[in-house]
């Protein structure tokens, strides 16, 4: 309501605004200026309310005035141009009595004429945000729609190579363009809600004006929204609001760090060309029986039984004797040599697999070493066959071999003297029962046992008999071994998973059938090595035990029986014993022993286990290599793998949660208290704000320079006293 200054009298007419009649008072002189209000009525007279000055003068001079049932043209406000502010009116006739409606007018002298129009009306939508909540609702749909749709594409890609995206736009635009409508649309509903927010909160209590321009701000972004949860201090459900849109500014950049690119290896497409060297069968070499010189008899002790025994003459494999010599005399290579494989994709692996190998194995004996003094001529380990040498004689023994040296001479005379100083002495052994560690080994090739002097006695910083003895005892058998291999960057990396020298008993027996074979194979203690002869006989069978397939975690389908030939097993066996290794092996060399060229690597070795590994490694590899029997594999190629990070996706899914249920409640609220959705309206604010009186108490405390601390002081609440709702002052 507008207060209108009068200087004269004028009479009171009804008039027409569209099909409905409005009366209007006109003010009157009245000596001094009044402030006076018009209201119509149903039965033609007006009710005057005077703001300032004489309230009796005002309501008398209101008494004069009749209602005036003519009727009057249609009200159009004109400036008067007589040189008062005041307007005139010009109308035409109405047809129907005024309505019960009160109609209040404010205005200043406009240069312009405009119509007038009723002060009810149906709905206009005057904010591009509408009059209801369909656009909010819309927004929540599609706003969860487009967060739906985002983690279907993140199940679906999950996992996923790269390459077998196939869209126009990566993947990265196609998760940001979901994110960012998912986002707006959030944050648009969040927003209506919290402009609505404002309305409901004056109407359900009254509060200083500053909540008003809290709610307002909040509505229009994260820097409103913070101090609104500083205001309420997260002591009301609407503060969820204002941390909804907080938490959208981590929206995207949390949606984008969703997915990542890590890099794996996955099979490849020509897998049918990679494959490892592996043996299930061996035949090499040549050991048949020679009757052309005679059969030999052997007694068999203590069954005093005699047996005839066929000569047999040996030829080893050059492959066999090749990979021998070089697993010796490379022992100090710690980088082990692989089997030929094929990998294309220079990444490759394959299933656990079995195959025919050798095996060493290494154990210290030097708690059984006896040491003893000797006295006598030449019970030394070396000695000149030109000189004797009496003396008193440290000797380390063992039972199938010693060290002994001079106890009182000189480490430089000993070396002069023809090498009558041994640092290291070895023998081989062919019979598993006469060694201290390997007694039930039956697939035994050879055992060495060494003994070695420490080596500041070489150095000549001990005497003999002060110097410590070392003695190991190293075997070399037959055996299957599973293996674990892969490729990585062209280089075949191989470990063994399990290892087994289990004989069959049924296997490596004579074809002939020969009387008292089983006798013989228990005087010569099952060993593969036969000095003096031997039998024809089937191949020799190694076998996995079946609880083992389970224990070591192996493929059922994994090949579990494999054979070695006659041929093979005497061949080798026969090398190894007396051509590679020899009954006696000194370093240095003495006149009464021979040179034997791995008494230098055993010598010069300083790990035995180490170099006996690298010769088993190495006779193994020639073994896989030469057999045609090749185990399958899988290449692998390097793909660009997409992974979806999920715990990326908890703030999105909780923003989305809180701020679907404060627009729920926002709009419940609003339905509940019987208000307009207004939200952010402007036009809204402008039409339903502070009233008259506060207007002007605010207007005077801005120009006196306190408006901030008056606005500070003032409780307001959002009522209806039958001129439509407003903020009105709430006195104390």
């Amino acid at each position: 309501m507008e207060n209108v200054p009068h200087s004269e009298s004028r009479s009171n007419e009804a008039h027409n605004i569209g099909a409905q009649s409005e009366y209007y008072d006109y003010s009157f002189n009245s000596g001094h200026t009044s402030y006076v209000s018009y209201t119509g009525r149903s039965d033609g007279t007006f009710e005057y309310q005077p703001v300032h000055g004489d309230l009796g003068e005002a309501q008398a001079q209101a008494q004069a005035h009749e209602p005036v049932s003519s009727p009057a043209p249609t009200p159009y406000y004109t400036q008067d141009k007589t040189g008062t502010s005041f307007p005139t009116i010009s109308s035409k006739s109405i047809s129907q009595p005024p309505s019960e409606h009160h109609t209040q007018f404010e205005y200043a002298g406009a240069e312009e004429p405009f119509l007038l129009t009723p002060s009810k009306s149906k709905p206009q939508i005057i904010s591009t945000r509408g009059h209801n909540w369909n656009l909010e609702i819309g927004a929540l749909v599609v706003s969860f729609g487009a967060l739906a749709a985002l983690i279907a594409l993140l199940i679906y890609v999950n996992g996923r190579p790269l390459s077998d995206w196939k869209g126009s736009v990566s993947v990265n635009v196609v998760i940001s363009g979901l994110g960012a409508v998912s986002r707006t649309s959030l944050g648009f509903a969040i927003s209506s809600c919290l402009g609505q927010a404002k309305w409901n909160w004056f109407k359900r209590r009254p509060d200083n004006l500053v909540a008003f321009d809290r709610f307002d701000e909040a509505s229009r972004g994260p820097w409103g929204s913070l101090w609104l949860i500083i205001w309420l201090r997260i002591r009301h459900w609407v503060a969820i609001g204002a941390v909804v849109t907080i938490l959208l500014l981590a929206f995207e950049p949390f949606l984008q760090a969703v997915i990542s690119f890590p890099g794996q290896s996955d099979p490849s497409a020509d897998s049918s060309m990679i494959q490892l060297s592996r043996s299930e069968n061996l035949d090499v070499g040549s050991y048949t029986g020679d009757p052309s010189t005679g059969v030999g008899a052997i007694e068999l002790t203590p069954s005093n039984i005699s047996l005839s025994i066929d000569p047999f003459e040996s030829i080893p494999d050059l492959g066999m004797l090749s990979s021998f010599n070089s697993g010796f005399y490379n022992s100090s290579n710690r980088e082990k040599p692989t089997t030929s494989f094929t990998c294309p994709t220079a990444n490759c692996t394959w299933p656990v697999f079995t195959s025919l190998a050798v095996c060493s194995s290494c154990s210290n004996v030097t708690d059984h070493l006896k040491r003893f003094h000797e006295y006598g001529v030449n019970k030394g380990t070396l000695s000149s066959n030109t000189k004797s040498v009496t003396a008193n004689f440290t000797v380390n023994s063992l039972p199938s071999v010693n060290l002994s040296n001079p106890a009182d001479i000189d480490l430089d005379e000993g070396k002069t003297l023809f090498s009558l100083v041994a640092f290291m002495s070895a023998t081989r052994i062919t019979d598993p029962k006469l060694t201290l560690a390997y007694q039930n080994l039956t697939t035994m090739i050879t055992a060495v046992e060494v003994l070695r002097a420490a080596e500041d006695y070489e150095m000549g910083n001990l005497i003999w008999d002060k110097t410590p003895v070392t003695a190991t005892e190293c075997a070399l058998y037959f055996c299957a071994n599973a293996y674990d291999s892969a490729v990585e960057k062209g280089i075949l990396t191989e470990k063994i998973v399990g290892s087994w020298a289990e004989r069959d008993f049924d296997s490596y027996r004579n074809l002939s059938d020969i009387k008292h074979f089983d006798d013989y194979e228990k005087w010569n203690n099952h060993s593969l090595y036969s000095q003096s002869g031997d039998f024809q006989r089937s191949d020799l069978v190694l076998y996995i035990p079946d609880e083992d397939i389970e224990k070591h975690d192996l493929p059922q389908d994994v090949k579990r029986r494999f054979n070695l030939t006659e041929n093979t097993i005497g061949s080798t066996v026969r090398f190894v014993n007396e051509n590679l290794l020899n009954q006696v092996m000194t370093w240095p060399v003495g006149l009464n022993t021979e040179a034997v060229p791995v008494a230098q690597a055993l010598y010069q070795s300083k790990d035995l286990s180490a170099t006996f590994d690298q010769v088993a490694w190495t006779v193994s590899n020639w073994m896989r290599d030469i057999s045609k029997v090749k185990a399958p594999g899988i290449g692998q190629e390097w793909v660009i793998h997409i992974r979806v990070n999920w715990y990326y996706m908890i703030l999105p899914l909780i923003t989305m949660a809180f701020g679907f249920l404060f627009c729920v409640w926002t709009i419940m609220e609003t339905h509940r208290l019987h208000l307009d959705p207004w939200k952010t309206n402007m036009i809204a604010t402008l039409t339903h704000s502070v009233d008259v009186q506060t207007r002007a108490q605010l207007r005077d405390a801005d120009k006196e320079g306190y408006l901030k601390k008056s606005v500070r002081a003032m409780t307001v609440k959002f009522e209806d006293i039958g001129h439509g709702l407003e903020l009105r002052t709430k006195q104390a």
